[in-house]
């Protein structure tokens, strides 16, 4: 989840909390919002100077251990070095939840998760880890592999062929809630997705028996888009979303479903998150193999110790890499050798940037065989309307349709004239409409509409003196089409609402037929030409707006739970503070020896630190357990003592134990109390 979808989740009260932290002081007052001060790598990088040791030790596990990852605070524990004690690892993790570094959530059963948004994730290893990149710019080294190609129709070419589908022959279900399998098959048989390459990604889906993966995945991207909405009887396309969307630049509609593909089909596990967000540090055009990615996580220690280096470069090609090859923005290559390289064919996750410019819209080119040459950069409204006049032939970098005389019957159905299709053709085709096209175009049309099936409802009277009632009802002009006979009426479909309450309110009580069908004949729709500025405008509040109403089931139930509403306090992560006694935290001596035990014992309970006197060195001592040892007892744990190494300044000792007697002073340590010593 990112940062802004969190953040419409975040209760008032939190968001209020959030906002009176110190440190985002200087920003808020500017304007800033705290989801812009989430995701500004600058405001983050003083925000981190500004954290406690335990707080930046707790940010590092989990973005090196965890990533976009839930994970509770036992895994935490285990995340951490073995010096931080767990009471250190609940201080530190308060102090990022209070900054909203972190967020957290109650399971039904009351426990916690907690999250690092995905975009926060991303962020945060170019600042833990700046030196991230080195080792996969080396294109040069795989100078001379030579490309695979791909089908060119890329993941926005497919959706909107399904949108075209949608919006030609409607998208009906059955009494299952699925779509026909005859529509099934037609759709798939559409899709150029080389087969096989999405498995990888290990999706779950809605109706997984029924549905192929790849069109599944097209209907989930339209229905979470919100340009296919779901009713009871049909798929329904939203033409307002459908407006915007096409009138958005190529690079705008990868940007988002680049960004909606992340959300389905992240890979779990750290290490390759750690993968995917290296990969996007990689330009556009270089070669780069697989096990270049892992070799530089596994350099920064990024690459756990579960798989082996040729098991993690083998899952990060079939869960991530390959799809996105499947999406035509990354290219595959092989080597003289027969090493599997890749390369970016385009940035997706760019966008093109805020500011980017409306651009030429590209033309087509009209042939006299009625063949018409779409280029890549005729955009996709422009494309919508040809889909509604010509039936496509084949997609490529350049994709090519074919005018025929059931083409242009059906946009004549759809609501197009003859003059406005030969009219639109002019205008956007490079070289002009060739006359015998324009010609034959006319000629296909001139017989449509001379004879014509009217979608009506027949009013049939008891007798003729009802009928003669009835058609002196004042208002009822409007309903009657015409007579047919001396006790019957042709109503117009769509009014028999309208029909039925003016008769009721003369004393008739008119039974609608079953299924009476008050839709509206269904219409390819007609856009408005949008500029791509207007367009981003409304789509923008669309894409916040969002949907979770996809096919595609999510790998975590974290978005079903509730988002804790308040954070933790320092009094909150010690609930039994008050039977401490106040010396144990304020006084550095010398205890007696039942003391001396009841205070380990207590930091064991309390999973905290002791400060030790040892040999004339301060030392901090984390008990991990306490043994009875020869009429004596001893403790074992993990000692620190002042030097240079760790985040907080301290050098790390080996697991250490200790006799009973073996240390002087000491003193119990709380994260947030007495932390200093």
């Amino acid at each position: 989840m990112k940062v802004a979808e969190l953040a419409a989740r975040m209760p008032r009260e939190l968001r209020a909390r959030m906002e009176r932290e110190t440190v985002y002081a200087p920003w808020l007052r500017r304007g800033m919002t705290l989801e812009e001060l989430w995701t500004d790598k600058v405001v983050m990088e003083t925000v981190y100077n500004r954290l406690g040791a335990a707080e930046r030790e707790v940010l590092h596990a989990v973005v090196r251990r965890a990533a976009c990852e839930p994970f509770d605070a036992g895994a935490l524990e285990r995340a951490l070095p073995g010096h931080l004690s767990g009471a250190e690892a609940r201080a530190g993790l308060a102090g990022l939840l209070r900054r909203g570094l972190v967020f957290a959530f109650r399971k039904t059963w009351g426990e916690h998760t907690y999250l690092l948004p995905s975009d926060g994730f991303a962020m945060w290893q170019d600042v833990l880890f700046p030196g991230l990149p080195e080792g996969l710019g080396q294109g040069a080294l795989f100078a001379d592999a030579d490309g695979l190609g791909g089908s060119g129709v890329g993941l926005g070419g497919e959706l909107f062929g399904v949108l075209a589908a949608a919006a030609q022959q409607g998208l009906k279900l059955t009494k299952h809630g699925t779509l026909h399998k005859k529509q099934i098959a037609k759709l798939a048989e559409g899709i150029r997705f080389e087969p096989g390459r999405l498995a990888g990604a290990g999706l779950k889906y809605a109706y997984g028996d029924t549905y192929p993966l790849e069109l599944a995945v097209l209907l989930d991207l339209a229905l979470r888009l919100g340009l296919l909405v779901q009713g009871d009887e049909e798929l329904i396309l939203r033409t307002e979303g459908l407006q915007s969307w096409l009138a958005l630049p190529g690079a705008e509609q990868d940007r988002v479903l680049y960004g909606l593909w992340q959300g389905l089909a992240l890979p779990g596990g750290a290490p390759l998150q750690h993968a995917v967000r290296l990969l996007e540090k990689v330009p556009e055009g270089v070669w780069f193999p697989a096990e270049a990615v892992i070799s530089v996580l596994q350099d920064n220690g990024l690459a756990g110790g579960g798989e082996s280096a040729a098991e993690l470069a083998e899952r990060l090609r079939g869960q991530w890499v390959a799809p996105l090859t499947a999406f035509g923005w990354l290219e595959e290559g092989r080597t003289p050798a027969g090493l599997a390289v890749y390369r970016w064919t385009a940035q997706p996750w760019e966008g093109g940037g805020e500011a980017m410019p409306d651009t030429e819209e590209g033309q087509f080119m009209v042939q006299p065989d009625f063949d018409i040459l779409v280029p890549p950069d005729v955009s996709q409204a422009v494309r919508w309307e040809l889909a509604c006049l010509s039936d496509l032939a084949s997609a490529d970098h350049v994709s090519l349709y074919k005018l025929s005389r059931q083409s242009v019957r059906r946009a004549l159905e759809h609501g197009r004239t003859a003059d406005e299709i030969c009219s639109f053709l002019r205008a956007h085709a490079m070289y002009g409409l060739p006359e015998n096209v324009e010609h034959t175009l006319q000629q296909w049309a001139k017989p449509f509409g001379r004879t014509r099936f009217v979608q009506a409802v027949l009013l049939r009277c008891t007798d003729e003196e009802t009928a003669e009632a009835v058609a002196k009802l004042p208002g009822a002009e409007r309903y009657l089409v015409e007579s047919a006979g001396t006790k019957d009426f042709i109503v117009e479909a769509g009014e028999l609402k309208g029909f039925s309450a003016l008769l009721e309110k003369a004393g008739f009580m008119a039974g609608l037929p079953q299924g009476s069908g008050e839709e509206e004949q269904r219409r390819y729709p007609k856009l408005e030409p949008a500029s791509a500025q207007d367009a981003r405008s409304v789509w923008a509040s669309l894409e916040a707006a969002g949907s979770d109403k996809g096919m595609i089931y999510s790998r975590h139930s974290v978005a079903c739970f509730q988002m804790e509403g308040s954070v933790p306090e320092t009094a909150d992560l010690y609930p039994r503070l008050g039977e401490i006694p106040a010396g144990w935290l304020r006084d550095y001596r010398t205890y007696h020896s039942s003391t001396r035990r009841e205070m380990v014992e207590k930091a064991i309970e309390l999973k905290t630190a002791l400060q030790l006197r040892l040999k004339g060195t301060d030392v901090k001592l984390v008990p991990r357990k306490m043994q009875e040892t020869r009429g004596t007892w001893s403790v074992t744990g993990y000692g620190t003592e002042p030097g240079e190494g760790a985040a907080d300044g301290s050098r790390v000792s080996e697991e250490i134990r200790l006799l009973e007697g073996e240390w002087q002073e000491m003193k119990l340590i709380l994260p947030g109390i007495n932390d200093k010593f």
